[in-house]
């Protein structure tokens, strides 16, 4: 699992070292103003990715490993059926956009709608290529294709920034990169590894929405709870603040990204299991799963919350350091990263589980969020938040035991996290005397 998901964890920590390098180079030459409209697009963008992509992409890490001879023909269904459900959902949207920009208090809805079309087309073409590698386990080409997709995605819109300081021409840049990127892509999988090759094609498209459809719901759900806090410090603090609360937000995310790098490989082991009925070996990677994600979380959010003002500060500059007791509070709040019950529940197909518990707390979030706002402004929104999600998981996990063959562990073992990190040198060492022997040799 270590070695698998290494490859992504790294092109994840590499992408976003390349990517990190745009916020804080566009702090530093457009107004906050400017800096609340940019970070109102991605917002928005990720929010209508999630609320109409349906759980159509991510259904390939349940059926491409069951039936790997037709993995082409789910390739094609997952394109297929989200250009219909974003059609459908740009139409809507655009023919409401002018009252919900003012509702909502987003000018970029109306002022940058064509590029938010672009752009979340092209970047859905782009998961699903990225997500169909995983679930073949092409873990080394996925690793390397989201590293590409960021460097061509910083050094165009880097460039736009420092020629233009215009947020038309900065989007626009980064719409061509996502096209680079989704030709290149396309051509890789069609080219080196024939991967739209399939026994059969245009098969199974209901069975594939019926299950996307519970599993988008969920994280529909879960992208709500996890952006709500967000619209209501837009709806409620000027455009300033919010590119403030907007910078607060953004970490180094290693934990982040290791969580999402280990989850592409569990999600294919755990289908696996499953379909054999293994609970025993189910058991056992989920410890070692748990276990490596408390081994490095618990170190990294410990870190990140002592060096959080110079950070923010080196970053961001002095004029955001009010941003750093966001910053401290959405760090604890990462501590949800640490246990995934949804990894196990997605093998058993019980997406509907998920549905249920975050609609129930993404009913009462509105309310929790403003009663924090009234006692504890910006500070109080972003606690309310963080304690959500953690409540989130901890609630789906004691679903998840309630309905599986064997208990599966809030926290790991000891012994095991000893063993990670053991594991860990071990493969670290042995990697640095082969480097050394190479150069030995090569000297």
């Amino acid at each position: 699992m270590l070695s698998q998901s290494a490859y992504l964890f790294v092109s994840k920590v590499l992408g976003y070292g390349l990517r990190i390098l745009l916020p804080a180079f566009l702090v530093r030459i457009l107004p906050k103003a400017d800096i609340g409209l940019y970070s109102q697009f991605f917002l928005l963008e990720m929010l209508i990715k999630t609320l109409f992509q349906l759980g159509i992409n991510q259904s390939q890490f349940y059926f491409v490993p069951r039936d790997e001879k037709n993995a082409g023909g789910y390739l094609v269904n997952s394109i297929i059926l989200n250009a219909g459900l974003f059609g459908l959902a740009y139409l809507l949207i655009g023919h409401f956009r002018i009252p919900l920009a003012a509702q909502l208090r987003m000018p970029v809805l109306s002022g940058f709608f064509t590029i938010l079309i672009a752009h979340s087309f092209i970047m859905m073409v782009n998961v699903i290529f990225s997500t169909y590698m995983q679930s073949r386990k092409w873990f080394q080409q996925a690793a390397v294709y989201e590293v590409y997709l960021q460097v061509l995605a910083s050094v165009a819109t880097l460039i736009a920034a420092w020629l233009t300081r215009d947020l038309r021409w900065i989007f626009l840049a980064l719409v061509g990169a996502r096209i680079l990127g989704a030709v290149t892509g396309a051509s890789y999988l069609h080219f080196a590894r024939r991967g739209f090759h399939s026994r059969k094609y245009f098969f199974g498209m209901w069975r594939q929405f019926r299950y996307g459809v519970p599993l988008g719901l969920a994280g529909l759900l879960f992208t709500l709870m996890m952006q709500m806090h967000q619209f209501i410090v837009n709806r409620f603090y000027d455009i300033e603040t919010y590119a403030v609360y907007a910078q607060g937000l953004k970490q180094i995310p290693v934990l982040q990204f290791y969580a999402q790098s280990v989850a592409a490989v569990a999600l294919v082991r755990f289908a696996q299991l499953e379909k054999e009925g293994d609970w025993e070996g189910i058991r056992k990677f989920w410890n070692r799963l748990l276990s490596s994600m408390y081994g490095l979380g618990l170190p990294v959010i410990a870190g990140f919350l002592l060096i959080a003002q110079p950070l923010v500060v080196l970053m961001f500059t002095r004029d955001y350091v009010d941003a750093v007791p966001i910053f401290r509070i959405n760090v604890l709040g990462s501590l949800f990263f640490l246990l995934n019950p949804t990894l196990v529940l997605r093998a058993l197909d019980r997406n509907d589980i998920s549905v249920k518990v975050h609609a129930t707390l993404a009913a009462t979030l509105p309310f929790t969020l403003y009663l924090g706002m009234k006692i504890a402004g910006l500070t109080g929104i972003i606690t309310v938040h963080a304690a959500n999600l953690i409540l989130a998981r901890v609630i789906n996990h004691f679903i998840l035991n309630r309905i599986a063959p064997v208990h599966l562990p809030y926290i790991p073992p000891r012994h095991e996290v000893w063993d990670f990190y053991r594991e860990s040198a071990g493969k670290v060492m042995a990697k640095v005397r082969t480097l050394t022997r190479m150069n030995h040799e090569g000297a």
